[in-house]
């Protein structure tokens, strides 16, 4: 969702994957056993 919105994935640091877009804040998104929990799936789709 995040890559089609204009972001990349810049780095993995534990279980948070680093989201980056020029001129944007970085996203910083916490992934347990390959899922997002929904709160964070609704403020992306806000984004």
């Amino acid at each position: 969702m995040l890559e089609k919105k204009g972001y990349s994935l810049s780095r993995i640091s534990g279980s948070h994957h680093v989201f980056t877009k020029p001129g944007e804040l970085p996203l910083s998104i916490p992934v347990h056993n390959r899922k997002v929990k929904p709160y964070y799936v609704r403020q992306i789709e806000k984004l």
